[in-house]
């Protein structure tokens, strides 16, 4: 038996104990084509390092998640799951198999496990809380390349007000440059001025 762990949002918990973790459309990458998968559960397997086994937790968030729950449960070693980054090909191996690969994987950062179906409830061993800043956003390694190279609306996710998104298209900017983010020819309609709240 392999031990795994699925992020959720705490308002999905009582269900998650009552029915289990429901499997939701996936698609993804493979060594021929993409495949789209009609119900499938994203997981990690549980690791020695905390960090690996719930980086996903600050991505989620960002996807409008307020407080995540870390759900852990049982699988068969023998399982049959897709293993692979989130940005490259998977590959269908053995559910012990796949949590070997990430185990031993020098940057663990970015991988994900896809189990085909939904999983039960009587699989789910606890529910807990977890820190909530744990994990990466946008991509693994944002860090150091910095969050977006493109400052349009659809890659800074700030359509309708997005939260601050025009201070952190200024801060890109001042920290890497119009030239390096490739935006020197529209830079004035990209960094307009912030508007002043009018006091009622």
């Amino acid at each position: 038996m392999t031990m795994l762990v699925h992020l959720i949002d705490e308002r999905d918990a009582k269900s998650a104990r009552r029915v289990g973790i429901l499997g939701q459309p996936a698609t993804f990458a493979t060594a021929e084509d993409r495949l789209s998968l009609p119900k499938a559960v994203f997981a990690m397997p549980v690791l020695p390092n905390f960090y690996a086994s719930h980086q996903w937790l600050r991505e989620l968030k960002r996807r409008g998640m307020r407080t995540v729950c870390a759900a852990y449960f049982r699988l068969r070693s023998d399982a049959i799951v897709w293993v692979g980054r989130y940005n490259g090909e998977h590959r269908r191996v053995p559910l012990g198999h796949a949590a070997g690969l990430i185990m031993h994987e020098p940057d663990p950062r970015g991988w994900q496990l896809l189990l085909p179906g939904s999983v039960p409830a009587r699989a789910i061993m606890d529910i807990r809380e977890v820190p909530q800043v744990v994990g990466w956003r946008y991509f693994p390694e944002s860090h150091v390349k910095g969050p977006w190279k493109c400052l349009c609306d659809f890659c800074l996710r700030g359509q309708k007000g997005d939260i601050k998104a025009n201070r952190m298209r200024a801060a890109l900017i001042e920290r890497y440059g119009a030239e390096n983010l490739g935006i020197e020819g529209d830079i004035k309609q990209i960094a307009r001025p912030l508007r002043k709240k009018r006091k009622k």
